[in-house]
This record gives C-alpha cells, structure tokens and sequence, in this order.
C-alpha cells in the first residue's frame, strides 16, 4: 500500500498542506493523478458498504476496550444486484451482515442498507442498521450506520453511530498488484479510494480515521482488495487494514457478484495475545 502511486500523490498533497499560508490558499484534497470515475459494479458497491460497516463494528471495539493488536476472519457474497452477506470474526463469536439494494435511480445512483448483529472480541452487537448511497460513476459514497456494543465494564449496551464519506477514482496507469496477494507486481486496473469517517458513543464523538484503499477485478489475476484505516484523533498508534481477496469460487469480483475473503487486521500499540497474558 505505502509503495503506490496513490500514497505518492497523497504525500504530496500533504507537503502542500504544510506549505501552504493562509487556509484559503490550501487546495481541495485529490489523488492528482490521471483517471475516471471508476464506475463500479453493483456487486462491488454492496460488498463495500458491508465491508464498510464491518471496520465499523471494529471501530466501536477499539473505543470500548483500547487499540490492542487483534486479527478477525471476514469474507463477503454478494450477487449483481449489491445484496448478499458478510461474517466478520471466529466461529461462534461472529458478527453477521446482510446488504440489500434499497433503490436506484437514473439520474442519482444507488443505495444499500446493511442489517445484522452477532458478537465480536466479547462484546454483543446488535440492532445493526447501516444505510448508505453512491452517485452515479461511484465516485463517490456515504454511509450512516447506527449499532449497540456493549460495555466490558458494565455489561450494557452502550450506543453508536458512524458516518463516513469517501471519493473513489479509477487511475489511468496500471498499478501493480501489493506484495502479499496472489499475483504481485502485475500491473492491473486499479481503483483508490480515500476520505475521512468518524465514530461516536452516547452522542459523543470518539474517534476520526483516515481511509485510503485500492482494489482491483479477477481478469487473468487473482482479485484482491486493501484498505488501511488510520486514526487520526485520538492521537496513538491505531491502525485498521482489511486484506481479503479472491478464493477459486466463482465469480471473485466480477458484475455477477463479489466472493472474496481474507482478514481485518487492528494494529495498536499493546499486543492482545502478549497483554492477556500478563492478566
């Protein structure tokens, strides 16, 4: 991830930033490389949101019970359409998500609700309800999903909300496939993605994080996506990376539907294996 042209791009955007005098004079932030609206599938949309949802399920975790190195199982199906299902986590303590298609329109885009509930790290989550839009070209989504985790302290649910808003573009170049998916180093079509989306627990905000992401289509290559969510404030090491990718089921990420599977990695500055130890 740190190694492609979309981490360059937003470097430089950042030098400019610190550049920069007066707020007016900072410039809107862009990818600033060559591309288009990259147009995804209803397929890719609806395994996004869920996706999307499911960091946020994390998010919440992180909130009740510190930014501590942890690693879930995730894998998500969707058909043509955008709906399908999502398991986030280890047997039995998962946490289970149906997307649908809510409605579509010519001229706007279209948009999804994602349901479900379950259990994750030990904490109940329930009265999942996730809605959220893509215009028309998917160059852009939002995302409002409210849920309950409930307290390690208490035991009690405790409520939250997150929102998110992204923009995705389609470069123009190749990109090559990261290190540490099926098929490295070969240029392919790439999407990015990048914005911001925050956290809330009682009505109070928690935490800001910052996305950027690529993904890129099963044609010759093994289909993959990488997201890496890095918290911004609170301050502290805290990072969030998703690494799914296609597994032989058919098809992996195509306009028929979307099969990948793979891990949502928490990256913190304790170690949840070395700190349950010293318990």
């Amino acid at each position: 991830m740190k190694k492609t042209a979309i981490i360059i791009a937003l470097a430089s955007f950042a030098g400019t930033v610190a550049a920069a005098g007066l707020p007016g004079d900072v410039p809107p932030p862009s990818v600033g490389l060559p591309g288009a609206a990259p147009k995804l599938f209803p397929s890719e949309q609806g395994a996004f949101k869920s996706l999307e949802v499911a960091t946020q399920v994390i998010e919440s975790v992180i909130v009740q019970k510190g930014c501590v190195t942890s690693k879930y199982p995730f894998e998500v199906h969707t058909i043509a359409d955008g709906s399908g299902t999502a398991t986030l986590g280890y047997a039995p303590s998962t946490v289970n998500l149906n997307v649908a298609l809510g409605g579509y329109n010519a001229n706007s885009g279209r948009w999804y609700t994602v349901t479900g509930g379950g259990s994750l790290a030990g904490l109940t989550i329930s009265h999942l309800s996730g809605r959220g839009s893509y215009n028309i070209g998917s160059m852009m989504q939002e995302l409002r999903t409210s849920w309950f985790t409930t307290s390690p302290v208490t035991n009690k649910p405790d409520y939250f909300l997150g929102s998110i808003i992204k923009d995705y573009w389609r470069l123009s170049d190749l990109q090559p496939i990261p290190v540490g998916y099926d098929d490295a180093g070969i240029p392919v079509s790439t999407v990015v993605d990048y914005g911001y989306q925050q956290v809330s627990k009682g009505g109070y905000i928690k935490a800001k994080f910052w996305q950027n992401s690529r993904t890129w289509r099963d044609d010759g290559v093994n289909s993959g996506t990488h997201w890496l969510k890095t918290r911004v404030a609170p301050t502290g090491n805290c990072t969030i990376e998703v690494h799914i990718a296609g597994y032989g089921e058919f098809p992996s990420d195509n306009i028929e539907g979307f099969n990948e599977k793979g891990y949502i990695k928490v990256t913190g500055s304790t170690d949840v294996g070395s700190f349950l130890q010293k318990q």
